[in-house]
């Protein structure tokens, strides 16, 4: 039992991989009688501990696409031996049994069909031929796969389970590599979706070259995953690796794929994906139709600022949850982090498809934002811009994490990168102060189109505490700070930092969340319809007007006699200051006394 897994995991292509008998009793992992389970009938899943057994490639596509619709394409693509190699058996006599064995002519089996009546193109890499290894005829047929879904304007899933270069071919089969990135690349500038799904294993060259390309990762569950086999990670490691290393689980957990789906609900995920990245609704505005008056609240600005951290108030996370029809989350900045204070992913609103990216302050330490988050983020909008899709973010964060290592992970370059690539968004943006939004954390995710904010939240240079600390010598002047700093919603309005603030229901969004949704998904609509009217070009161009002229300066005129009348008052308020000093002098030398002893 234990035998058969490692042969099917380790990644390697051993001299025979015999496919899979189908008349299996037992579950190979758990030992549970496998006789009338539909599970195991259909999906080839223990129905008692979901270990998945090896599908062929043709299992895989019965799996996947609609009934009929598939039909094969290059079968006829082959290179039988072209180094001629010999070890104990020729690579042709290898490659003549893997075919008779397999039904199949080569590692790779391509194709068109359609998924819940999608056109696609796919192709699957199938384990039982030479360890799924990828030679010349595999990856001639990847690329051609590339680029009949560029001719045709469709999606491309790809289903690895492969262990890499087929070492048979030599240099040939490297170089397969950029030969197959060469045509992802071209696909990815055509703005169409290519979705990589993973199963155990997928190692090698496969998993650096266009496995990582992919717009959206998603593996089966406990599938070794990675660029190294198992016997070379335990062979550097010197021992046994720790129990889950090394699986689709952990590559999850560190941002490296973006979700793992069990076999039978894979299917689905794929045309929900498809579905949303395919997207073309848009929402258009109804011009005759007039916004309502927001009343302001009428709470000072250190009673907002308490509000805006209420331990009920609703995060980015539930707001999305509660907006949107379908939502599909997007994990990890490909980089080896997953920051929970950052939740992306592709959902629907009212129909449309749209990119969101929102701070969660309850996942983080604080509330901090880590590298890697803002790294998620812009990952992010750089799938908004590929796809054509408006970018919604939701702003609530106690700013970037100042940690040593956040700083020695790029800390300043991943804000910075993240600010830039939101404001060249050529897609509309929203962004939404729904918070506490403070400092550079905040900003880096809301140079928007449109930027609305919640009643009760606060948009802060600095935490009033700090601020205090700093200017009076103490944290219990926060509620002076707050009041100076102009932080509330209706200053931000009336500086010009936001565009509008929306309502909150009762006392306040945290007495209410289903509500704070409902109200906020309006006025998200409302600017979001408004925003797509707009040509790209001219959207750029009104928002780089936008923040160009926040703040701005006056006119040399205005500017010149705006300074003298500074310099005049300060001179003004020195002279008096100067007076009312003399006249305590005077005071004091009269009545021989301190000026505090006389009486008014």
């Amino acid at each position: 039992m234990k035998n058969f897994k490692s042969l099917l995991t380790r990644g390697e292509a051993p001299d025979e991989v015999v496919a899979e008998p189908r008349q299996v009793e037992q579950c190979l992992s758990c030992g549970a009688s496998l006789e009338g389970s539909k599970s195991y009938e259909r999906f080839r899943v223990c129905h008692s501990c979901g270990f998945h057994f090896h599908l062929t490639a043709r299992e895989r596509i019965a799996t996947l696409m609609d009934v009929g619709s598939f039909h094969e394409d290059d079968r006829g693509v082959t290179s039988i031996d072209p180094l001629s190699f010999r070890d104990k058996q020729s690579y042709r006599s290898r490659v003549i049994n893997a075919q008779r064995r397999t039904g199949l002519t080569e590692s790779a089996l391509t194709g068109t069909g359609t998924i819940y009546g999608r056109d696609i193109v796919i192709a699957v890499i199938d384990f039982a031929f030479l360890g799924g290894s990828i030679g010349v005829a595999a990856g001639e047929r990847l690329a051609r796969a590339f680029e009949k879904a560029i001719s045709r304007r469709v999606p491309v899933v790809v289903v690895c389970s492969t262990s890499g270069t087929r070492m048979q071919e030599g240099l040939l089969a490297l170089m397969q590599g950029p030969r197959i990135a060469a045509a992802v690349q071209r696909h990815d500038r055509a703005g169409l979706p290519y979705i990589a799904v993973l199963s155990d294993p997928t190692t090698g060259s496969a998993y650096t070259g266009f496995v990582n390309l992919a717009d959206m990762i998603l593996s089966e569950p406990n599938a070794l995953v990675g660029y190294a086999a198992l016997r070379a990670l335990e062979e550097a490691a010197g021992a046994e690796l720790p129990e889950g290393a090394h699986t689709s689980e952990a590559h999850l957990q560190h941002g490296l794929i973006d979700a793992v789906v069990p076999r039978s609900q894979l299917r689905d995920s794929l045309a929900q994906l498809l579905d949303l990245l395919m997207n073309d609704y848009r929402l258009q505005a109804n011009k005759d139709r007039r916004e309502g008056h927001t009343q302001h609240s009428l709470r000072n600005a250190w009673q907002q600022v308490q509000l805006s951290r209420h331990a009920d108030r609703p995060t980015g996370a539930d707001l999305v949850s509660r907006m949107t029809s379908s939502f599909v989350a997007l994990h990890g900045d490909r980089s080896g982090s997953d920051d929970p204070a950052i939740m992306a992913g592709l959902g629907t609103l009212a129909g449309e498809a749209v990119m969101f990216a929102a701070q969660v302050r309850s996942a983080g330490e604080h509330g901090r934002i880590s590298t890697a988050g803002f790294r998620k983020a812009r990952r992010a909008m750089h799938l908004a811009k590929k796809f054509d899709l408006p970018l919604i973010t939701f702003i609530d964060t106690d700013g970037a994490d100042p940690s040593l290592a956040n700083e020695e992970a790029g800390l300043g370059y991943a804000v910075a990168q993240c600010t830039a690539a939101m404001l060249e968004l050529p897609v509309p943006t929203v962004a939404v102060i729904i918070g506490e939004a403070n400092s550079e954390g905040a900003m880096a995710m809301a140079v928007a189109d449109r930027v609305l904010m919640l009643d009760n939240a606060v948009y802060e240079v600095i935490r009033p505490e700090d601020a205090a600390m700093i200017l009076y010598g103490g944290a219990s002047s926060a509620g002076e700070a707050a009041e100076r700093l102009r932080l509330t919603s209706h200053d931000c309005l009336r500086l010009g930092i936001i565009d509008q603030t929306v309502a909150e229901p009762g006392e306040g969004a945290h007495t209410d969340h289903a509500e704070t949704a409902l109200i906020l998904r309006r006025a998200i609509l409302r600017e979001l319809a408004r925003t797509q009217r707009v040509r790209s070009k001219r959207r750029l161009e009104q928002r780089y007007t936008r923040y160009r002229s926040i703040g701005s300066t006056r006119s040399w005129l205005r500017g010149r006699l705006e300074r003298r009348l500074a310099h005049f008052t300060d001179r003004l308020g020195g002279w008096m200051d100067r007076m009312r000093d003399r006249s305590s002098m005077r005071r004091r030398y009269e009545f021989g006394g301190d000026e505090s002893d006389i009486a008014v």
